[in-house]
């Protein structure tokens, strides 16, 4: 059976390769496909421990069964600058800082969202409370999820807690990628998700 291989960042590099296409016996997994690549590029073994592995763009163990015309792609930990992250904080966002935390020089394009408080009829600031955990775990998902749907080079979130006045940001997204596109859609997306399963609640003040 015959799957597509794709190479993001680091692993293009060592390999001289941004897609392959290989033939796999059938039945074959994830593992056996890493070995075949493993035993085609020896350089790439150094890097398994840490290596992100996606199936048709979700995240897969290494015991999943493949398909014919499954695509898999390749990628290292999502990195940036400063080095991604994400984070609930009382603090004012800065945003200087959640921009070069997703700069890297395999990334053409880097988005930033910002939500602000707006002055509504009423609305003075608004106060957001988190179940701080579970937000947390909720928005490293996310923050996972996306870079493997869209292929992104990196993403950070932000979000504030306790009040936050008129014109202040509440919450940041940032995205890096090769082309635009994908930073563009990723950041939208989990903006969507955000407010659709992060346990984070808003109320006028």
């Amino acid at each position: 059976m015959k799957v597509r291989v794709r190479l993001f960042a680091t692993y293009r590099e060592v390999t001289g390769q941004k897609d392959l296409e290989l033939d796999l016996p059938d039945p074959s997994t994830l593992q056996d496909l890493l070995s075949h690549v493993g035993q085609t590029y020896p350089r790439l073994k150094q890097f398994e421990d840490s290596m992100l592995v996606a199936v048709n763009q979700e995240f897969a163990g290494l015991a999943t069964r493949l398909k014919g015309g499954d695509e898999v792609a390749l990628m290292p930990p999502v990195s940036g600058g400063a080095d991604p992250f994400v984070r609930l904080q009382d603090d004012v966002i800065d945003t200087e800082a959640v921009l070069a935390s997703v700069r890297d020089t395999a990334a053409g394009a880097v988005v930033l969202f910002l939500g602000s408080v707006r002055a509504d009829p009423g609305v003075g600031a608004l106060d957001y409370e988190a179940y701080d955990a579970m937000a947390v775990k909720k928005l490293t998902e996310l923050r996972d999820a996306a870079a493997g749907k869209f292929h992104l080079t990196a993403m950070s979130i932000v979000h504030r807690r306790g009040r936050v006045p008129l014109g202040e940001d509440s919450v940041a997204v940032a995205a890096s990628s090769p082309h635009r596109a994908e930073a563009f859609a990723a950041a939208a997306w989990v903006m969507d998700e955000v407010k659709r399963i992060v346990p984070i609640w808003k109320r006028e003040g």
